[in-house]
Parts: structure tokens; sequence; C-alpha cells
């Protein structure tokens, strides 16, 4: 059984800062764990929009604080998110999350997982990696 706490990961490499300064996403799973998949809790700082692609993974997200919306780029739908909202990009959507004036804490999935300290790269994606040493 692997067991993770929040307080854990904080200050190690599994704690993550994106260069844009928007979010900091705490890995509790990663592929190395063997689980198939990463587990991630990620907040989105309050009054930011980062925009992403995850033309290399799928991903479910499920807010559980505060408020903000995901917009589809195709299609230009917007989806208000607030605790209890699930959202799972399963075309690769592009999109843009925002968080309004409270930062957003979600809890999100990648298939296939991730590996440890990937950042969006400029088309908003995550690099599909084997391993720690190809960051």
């Amino acid at each position: 059984m692997i067991i993770k706490r929040i307080e854990d990961i904080r200050g190690t490499d599994r704690e993550i800062f994106s260069e844009s300064g928007n979010w900091v996403s705490r890995r509790l799973l990663l592929k190395s764990d063997g689980m198939g998949f990463s587990f991630h809790e990620t907040i989105i700082f309050a009054n930011t929009e980062t925009q992403m692609w995850y033309k290399n993974h799928l991903e479910a997200v499920y807010c559980i604080e505060g408020t903000g919306e995901v917009e589809l780029l195709e299609g230009g739908d917007v989806i208000p998110l607030e605790p209890g909202t699930l959202y799972a990009l399963d075309k690769h959507d592009r999109h843009i999350v925002r968080a309004r004036d409270r930062d957003l804490r979600l809890i999100c999935v990648f298939n296939p997982a991730l590996v440890g300290r990937e950042d969006h790269l400029e088309d908003g994606s995550y690099a599909m990696l084997e391993d720690e040493a190809a960051l």
C-alpha cells in the first residue's frame, strides 16, 4: 500500500511551481509509483489564467475549493468551476483555466502518468517522458 500526505510533499521535488507563477502542483503519485496514472493536488492561484493542451495525456480534474472557469478553445464553451465540479479532457482539448478572486484547489489525474517535474511547454502541453532523467 502507498500512503502519501500533502504535508510530506511540500518542499520536496514533488512540489512543482510553474515557471509562469500561476500554479503549484503537488504530485502525490507519479509513474515511478507504478499505479499507471499520476495523481496531483494543483492550486491555480487567484486572478490568473493558464492555457493548456494535454496532447500527450488525458486529464480528469475535480474542484474541491475556490471558483473559476475552464474555457474550451475550440468551440468557446465556458464551464464554471466550483467545489464538486469534475471535468475530463477526453479529447486532448485545448483549454484555459481561470481562477477568480480565490485560489482554485483541484485534484488531477493524468494518464499516462507524469514522471516528475514536468511544466507546461510553450504550446501548453507536457512532454511525453519515460523517466525523470529526460527532463
